[in-house]
């Protein structure tokens, strides 16, 4: 064997080694906390592993979820089902994911809590009161109502936050609208009506744009953030039921159990750049496979990876965002609604 050879040769053993390497590295991480809606439970698991590490019942129709800045708390809203209106939050210390949750009690008056969103110190919480036509913000350390803001708009149902928590958003299903907030002076401005239902709403990082979705259009608005005005309407879509945005706000992922896919979009272009079609599974009990029903998007805090909720198959999917592809799927409870991602890993 010549010099050049061995050379040669050992410089493919390393480059081989730093590619091995490199996808050990890019293996999703973290804590996800996924509602099981029909099952009245919170399940929290260790992504690495796929290891259930509790699942914990709670009140009735647990639906969204929301992870502290920190990574180490998450808060489900007890929304109720047909059976229980509910009007409580679960709080849950992810450093001790077996814990019994805190309850933070609502009151009578702000029945089916259903959207959240941490504001930045990690204290206090914007919850949407989906009766009451009102966005709460709630101080979980003293688990008291710091304040309410009334959209005055029929089925506030979900919110979403700028990244400095200065504006959040919600979506108004039965009032065909999205009203926009000023967190810091707790104004709400006049409602931009779109004139069509829409639910799901993921507002840019830098609050630039909001997309919201519309449940029979089988579109996606983009909205000018300031102004309301539709910029941009995406089509291809059966059902856009929730919208995820990356940290960076290049990316949104779409769920739609409509069509059994989850679409992957460049926001620059406002186009779709990958759709990922979703299989029929099994769920864990071994029952026969079934169309999943991609639903509930959360992303992880790199933007690497999006986790969607499988409701008909209890699972969550993890989408590598850049390949376009589910690499695992993570086994949770029956009817997974909400679901929320957290650095923490095994608990920690």
């Amino acid at each position: 064997m010549t010099p050049s050879t061995r050379i040669s040769r050992v410089s493919s053993a390393l480059v081989l080694l730093t590619l091995s390497a490199g996808v050990m590295q890019a293996q999703p991480k973290g804590t996800i906390v996924a509602s099981n809606m029909d099952a009245h439970t919170v399940t929290i698991v260790d992504v690495a592993s796929a290891r259930t590490l509790a699942t914990i019942p709670v009140g009735q129709g647990p639906h969204e979820v929301a992870i502290s800045p920190d990574g180490k708390q998450a808060v489900v809203a007890i929304y109720g089902n047909r059976n229980a209106i509910g009007n409580s939050l679960a709080v849950f210390d992810l450093t001790k994911p077996e814990a019994t949750p805190r309850s933070v009690e609502l009151g009578a008056g702000n029945q089916r809590p259903h959207g959240l969103a941490y504001l930045p110190d990690g204290k206090h919480l914007l919850v949407t009161g989906e009766r009451a036509q009102r966005v709460l913000v709630v101080n979980l350390e003293t688990q008291a109502i710091d304040s309410s803001m009334s959209t005055g708009q029929a089925t506030t149902h979900m919110v979403s936050l700028t990244a400095d928590g200065s504006h959040a958003y919600t979506t108004n299903i039965a009032a065909m609208s999205v009203s926009a907030l000023d967190v810091k002076s707790r104004k709400v401005s006049a409602p931009y009506t779109i004139g069509v239902r829409v639910e799901g709403i993921a507002v840019m990082p830098n609050g630039k744009e909001v997309w919201v979705g519309g449940n029979e259009s089988h579109l996606v608005y983009a909205l000018d953030a300031n102004t309301g005005a539709i910029t941009h309407r995406i089509e291809g879509f059966g059902m856009p039921y929730r919208i995820g945005m990356t940290p960076n706000g290049r990316t949104a992922v779409i769920s739609d159990p409509g069509s059994e896919k989850i679409h992957i979009a460049d926001v620059a272009t406002h186009a779709v750049r990958i759709t990922i079609d979703v299989p029929p599974q099994s769920p864990a009990d071994g029952s026969a496979a079934r169309p999943a029903s991609p639903q509930g998007v959360t992303i992880s805090r790199d933007g690497a990876y999006a986790f969607v909720t499988l409701k008909a198959v209890a699972k969550v999917a993890v989408v590598d965002i850049a390949r376009g592809e589910i690499v695992k799927t993570l086994t949770v409870g029956a009817g997974s609604d909400g679901v929320g991602y957290s650095p923490l890993v095994s608990g920690r």
